[in-house]
């Protein structure tokens, strides 16, 4: 079975998870339309960074033409396909015509289906309160409309939707949609690191983008913290991966996100490596996932909210064997739920069914 991964690397989850694919037999491979600052691998790259408007149009359907045919399974991710340009109006333009003994399968990854106003109603904090998320994309409404329009066209012809955030499947169709646990891009190259905490602890926290991550709240805890304990501080923004990846692995304690409510690629990394990791985790969001993966998860990690930051922390700082057994029981939780060759037999059974 021949499966494309496309068409961007959002979160090297696509690449983690054919490489899964890969190692249950599958001919899995990654497109990708364009590169960006984080450099995830690929298989295949269109180099749309060097191309202009017309080139860039043009050579998204010449791709559809050569790789229609080719391959059984076409794994959309991040809620877009080949020809789809939503600044000049065109959305989804190719998926009607894809074979119909092929498989279409799409993976959403996060605002390619949350919805800014319908999150505010139903819960209290979120990034979609915070007026700087992603540059304020969401803050006029109209891609809230545009959202729910491209998941009603992608619904009429995929065989399965899947989220690896539980809040996205309150927005996706309840009949062909379903949680699928993440996959980093650099998974077997991640090797636990021997945790010893030193007397000064060093806290690592990741801001892909500040308003999304809560990234302000994390920081006034932690320089509240920091006048009454030994800490070192690393704030990563604008880093590829693999530098990214060197700060991690002298870090005593990775802090995620305080508002969306699930983890992401950093948490997996963190994990990998036997950090301790701290991030908010929302309880009614868990209704989603395996109860077992539930019950674990909230044995693997360190529970913050922006409210509770320093007071929650601050238990660790003072009893630091805590660390000590968030790192083993984080370890023993990723090699169980992220393993992409778990994950990959998920999408396999579905790629089969």
């Amino acid at each position: 079975m021949k499966v494309l991964h496309l068409p961007t690397s959002v979160g090297g989850n696509a690449w983690g998870l054919s490489q899964g694919e890969r190692r249950l037999g599958l001919d899995s491979q990654v497109l990708i339309t364009r590169n960006n600052w984080l450099n995830y691998p690929y298989d295949i790259s269109l180099h749309w960074e060097e191309k202009r408007a017309f080139a860039i149009i043009l050579s998204s359907i010449k791709t559809f033409l050569k790789y229609r045919n080719k391959f059984d399974v076409f794994h959309f991710n991040f809620g877009s396909t080949l020809v789809d340009f939503r600044t000049y109006g065109i959305h989804l333009w190719d998926l009607p015509f894809y074979p119909r003994n092929k498989k279409v399968v799409f993976t959403y990854n996060g605002c390619d289906a949350r919805q800014k106003y319908k999150t505010m109603k139903r819960v209290e904090f979120a990034p979609c309160y915070e007026k700087d998320c992603y540059g304020g994309l969401c803050n006029d409404g109209l891609n809230d409309k545009m959202r729910e329009k491209r998941i009603h066209r992608v619904s009429k012809y995929a065989h399965h939707i899947f989220a690896v955030n539980p809040d996205l499947l309150y927005f996706l169709p309840e009949d062909i949609a379903s949680f699928l646990p993440y996959s980093v891009s650099n998974w077997y190259d991640i090797q636990p690191v021997h945790f010893k905490i030193d007397r000064t602890i060093k806290i690592v926290h990741s801001a892909t983008d500040r308003g999304a991550k809560g990234s302000n709240y994390i920081m006034h805890g932690l320089e509240n913290l920091k006048k009454k304990y030994s800490l070192e501080i690393s704030f990563i923004e604008s880093m590829s991966n693999q530098k990214a990846l060197e700060i991690y692995r002298q870090a005593d304690l990775i802090i995620d996100q305080v508002l969306l409510g699930w983890y992401g690629g950093v948490s997996v990394e963190g994990m990998k490596m036997g950090k301790p990791v701290g991030v908010f985790i929302r309880e009614e969001d868990l209704q989603f996932i395996p109860k077992e993966m539930a019950k674990e998860l909230k044995e693997a990690i360190i529970n913050i909210n922006p409210f509770n930051i320093e007071n929650v922390l601050e238990g660790y700082l003072q009893n630091p064997q805590w660390l000590y057994q968030k790192s083993e029981a984080g370890l023993e939780y990723v090699h169980k739920w992220h393993d992409p060759v778990y994950v990959a037999k998920i999408t396999k059974s579905v790629y089969e069914s």
